[in-house]
């Protein structure tokens, strides 16, 4: 693992910091907070935040990553790198308090279990949150483990499609796509990207033509452990420049190997954590 939990990597140097017990569960649990709104960085100081006359951030261009100053009680501030941009704002933290969290009163990890029901911002200045309330509970018995295996062969290929009724002849190209591998064995999907690769059950229900769509790429892709049934995928694609709609152009297309990955827990007294220091 590159990391082992990404908040470790700041609850550790605040433990030192501090001469925190790694069993006050409190302090675990704030320390983790600190951890969990820096950990992807400018994410909490303007970037994933922001959206054009919504939620508008200053030079963005130039977003300055984030910094905690961190109390010996857990209490914390979050500001940036002067003179940079970006903004640090109760609603930038707010959101990066809930992100890729389950239940907010019990955040798992190595070290705790963290509970933020009770956090609450406030403005500091600018660009400085005040966070507090922030707890935590005894650390789960278990670890997450995630194991890694052989996922077969991914085939994937693309053709656009663009001007005067470009989403009709992506629909097309897609219908042939499907119709031509027909009963293969693999598992294939075909989207249009800039229609419905996102939301795709709800947009093909509709199956509305949109004429003011000005351009379309077909993506479609395969999982196959036959190296063959991945070739005929990128073939297929190909073959609607000169045997599909009218105007398809840009064909890219490739095969790589692919990893599949499954979480579970883990009893704790069955992991040896070591540190191996590699000098050159």
């Amino acid at each position: 693992s590159g990391r082992v939990a990404d908040p470790s990597l700041f609850l550790a140097p605040l433990v030192h910091h501090h001469g925190w017990s790694t069993d006050d569960w409190p302090l675990m649990g704030a320390g983790t907070l600190v951890g969990h709104l820096l950990e992807c960085g400018m994410q909490v100081s303007g970037g994933y935040f922001a959206d054009p006359g919504r939620k508008d951030v200053p030079d963005l261009a130039r977003c300055g990553f984030p910094l905690a100053e961190v109390d010996a009680d857990g209490t914390f501030t979050v500001t940036k790198l002067d003179g940079t941009g970006g903004e640090v704002s109760p609603a930038t933290v707010r959101e990066q308090l809930l992100y890729e969290v389950h239940d907010p009163a019990r955040y798992l990890t190595p070290d705790v279990t963290a509970d933020f029901s009770g956090v609450r911002l406030s403005p500091a200045g600018p660009d400085r949150v005040r966070v507090e309330g922030a707890g935590g509970r005894e650390r789960p018995a278990s670890l997450k483990v995630t194991v890694g295996f052989d996922g077969g062969l991914v085939a994937e290929a693309g053709i656009s499609y663009a001007g005067s009724n470009a989403l009709a002849r992506g629909d097309l190209a897609r219908s042939i796509i499907e119709e031509r591998l027909r009963g293969i064995d693999g598992e294939l999907r075909v989207d249009l990207i800039g229609h419905d690769s996102l939301h795709a059950t709800a947009a093909r229900s509709s199956r509305r033509n949109d004429v003011t769509i000005g351009d379309i790429r077909v993506r479609a892709v395969i999982r196959t452990d036959s190296r063959e049934v991945a070739e005929s995928l990128l073939w297929e694609v190909e073959a609607l420049l000169c045997c599909g709609p009218a105007g398809g152009g840009g064909y890219r297309g490739g095969i790589s190997s692919s990893i599949l990955t499954k979480s579970a827990g883990i009893g704790r007294d069955l992991v040896r954590p070591a540190c191996i220091v590699v000098t050159a």
